[in-house]
């Protein structure tokens, strides 16, 4: 007797270039039986996978995807009053470029850009750069590609009558305040006394007043930054009259300009402050993701 045609629903090749499929009704090449698959829906004659045809489809997921990315006040304002732009962010883990003595002189370096146990793969090069520039050709980046969205979390606080309720328990319709700048999201109840601060990584998404929008991804030596990304880095330039009165001259700062902050001569001197403040070793120039992005309505 023939055997069934079976709907394919999904199929690919294993890393031992060995080919799987799997079917509407649940086989692949693990299955006890022997089976045959079509991807055209009229051939099929599996009763299951016709059942399953029968049923409404999902809606597919956006090919953009969103993700969560923290900051602090001084970004959040700057982000807020449009001075900022990119962010740079370093390489984690198996994604930093290491040296594995190849054969091949094009395979010194490595890097993984997918970590999966069946469709895992890595990038290569003849030098650190070159791997590098290969890890984000081929999209490793864990914050998104161009035209990802990127949600902010940052410090918050709501009533203080809920201060004993965890995030994932608050209502939505729960008044919410953001210490950066000290606005308040009201949807309906207003808050009465603000209750304790939140730490940004407790954050839920409905909470989250800012949504970005990548415009752009690339890898670069973190030291390697120019004047004009430190800039749209959310670093301000201020003018100024030295001890000697004149000329007028600029010096750079995490904005905005508070009276009392030091100033650098330079605007990349100034994001190399900011960088150690937040705990990374600028000495170490780090291979950085550069994700530049805009601002766009939630």
């Amino acid at each position: 007797m023939p055997r069934k045609n079976h709907l394919i629903v999904d199929s690919g090749c294993t890393q031992d270039n060995e080919r799987w499929s799997l079917s509407a009704c649940g086989l692949n090449e693990d299955s006890e039986v022997a089976w045959d698959g079509t991807h055209q829906r009229e051939f099929v004659s599996c009763k299951r996978c016709l059942a399953k045809m029968a049923k409404p489809r999902p809606a597919p997921e956006p090919f953009h995807k969103e993700r969560p990315i923290l900051f602090n006040g001084a970004m959040v304002r700057a982000i807020l009053s449009g001075q900022k732009t990119v962010t740079r962010r370093p390489f984690k883990g198996n994604q930093i470029p290491t040296y594995i003595k190849s054969d091949s002189l094009e395979h010194q370096w490595m890097a993984v850009v997918q970590d999966h146990p069946r469709w895992g793969f890595g990038a290569f090069g003849a030098t650190e750069e070159e791997c590098a520039a290969e890890l984000a050709m081929y999209g490793g980046c864990p914050y998104g590609r161009q035209g990802d969205r990127l949600w902010v979390r940052e410090t918050w606080a709501a009533d203080a009558q809920v201060d004993a309720v965890a995030p994932r328990d608050l209502s939505q319709g729960e008044p919410i305040q953001y210490p950066a700048d000290g606005a308040v999201r009201q949807t309906g109840c207003a808050m009465l006394t603000t209750g304790k601060g939140r730490p940004s990584i407790h954050m839920p998404r409905w909470a989250s007043r800012i949504l970005l929008e990548i415009t752009d991804v690339r890898v670069e030596r973190l030291q390697g930054i120019s004047e004009g990304q430190a800039q749209a880095e959310g670093i301000v330039g201020v003018a100024f009259r030295p001890d000697d009165g004149w000329p007028i001259c600029t010096g750079y700062m995490v904005g905005p300009d508070d009276g009392k902050a030091g100033l650098e001569t330079t605007a990349a001197k100034a994001f190399a402050g900011l960088w150690k403040s937040t705990g990374g070793d600028w000495d170490a120039n780090p291979w950085v993701w550069v994700v530049e992005f805009k601002r766009v309505t939630p």
